[in-house]
């Protein structure tokens, strides 16, 4: 059995996708350095998010220290709209009232907005308006950066000015738009190209309690080592079938050059010494 045939097998073995939330990573102080967000888009009910079941969505949870946060995307198309909405900023938990500032990638100034209309302004999340709110429809397909900041600020060209977000002034970014390809795992394979949406991205293979050592290797189609197992152990009638399933998928691993004899043997060994099936 060849590794092309046992991908498109276990294609429809493996399971669906979770949503996650994203924490915010430093630097993310300036539009060049903005933290992309593009492998975190996802869709799935979310309470505070409107349309979160039709529009793909990625939350990220942010902390001040010391500098205004700044995350970027991609725009597909043109006519696509998106929503920025600052929830848990003022109240339920937060304590900073932020600013917004959104930016094509030159720099320039597309929209900001201090205070949202109302408190119920996308969705679920803030008790006040003072948590900030965007809505806006793209003219051009591009990377667009939105800035946060903490009141008052000022929405200059190339970046924001004033006020910062101090350490301790936490607060949570919702970034929905009508259309985004989604990588829910990050492993940089979209979700509608990817054998498992939500891999197992370990850096070696791991069954149960032991970790037989070999690299978790990611292939082209988004499935790793790991997850071709897991289907074998999701699938298996007995620990007697585990094994077999195991067994070929180290084979075709072997004849591809992708693992060592060595390699195959740690593998089954883990295969062997597990509960699976049993």
């Amino acid at each position: 059995m060849n590794i092309r045939y046992l991908v498109l097998v276990f294609i429809l073995m493996l399971g669906n996708v979770i949503a996650d939330e994203v924490t915010e990573s430093e630097p993310n102080n300036t539009i060049a350095t903005a933290l992309n967000v593009d492998s975190h888009f996802n869709s799935g009910a979310n309470p505070d998010i409107t349309n979160a079941t039709t529009w793909p969505w990625v939350s990220i949870d942010a902390d001040g220290d010391g500098n205004n946060d700044y995350f970027s995307f991609t725009v597909p198309v043109a006519g696509v709209t998106g929503i920025f909405d600052v929830d848990y900023g003022h109240g339920m938990g937060g304590s900073v009232d932020t600013e917004m500032c959104l930016y094509a990638i030159d720099g320039s100034v597309l929209a900001e907005n201090d205070d949202a209309s109302s408190a119920a302004a996308g969705a679920g999340g803030s008790a006040y308006s003072f948590d900030s709110y965007i809505r806006y429809t793209f003219d051009a397909p591009g990377t667009y950066v939105i800035g946060v900041g903490k009141f008052n600020v000022y929405c200059n060209v190339d970046g924001i000015t004033g006020n910062v977000l101090d350490s301790g002034n936490e607060y949570e970014l919702q970034i929905s738009l009508s259309q985004h390809a989604m990588d829910a795992d990050g492993d940089g394979v979209q979700d509608d190209r990817d054998c498992q949406p939500d891999s197992d991205l370990r850096p070696t293979v791991m069954m149960e309690g032991c970790d037989s050592g070999v690299s978790n290797t990611l292939f082209e189609d988004g499935c790793t080592i790991t997850d071709w197992l897991v289907a074998c152990a999701d699938n298996a009638r007995n620990h007697g079938g585990f094994n077999s399933c195991v067994a070929g998928v180290t084979r075709s691993l072997r004849k591809s050059g992708e693992i060592r004899d060595s390699d195959a043997g740690m593998l089954q060994s883990c295969a062997a010494q597990s509960a699976i099936g049993r």
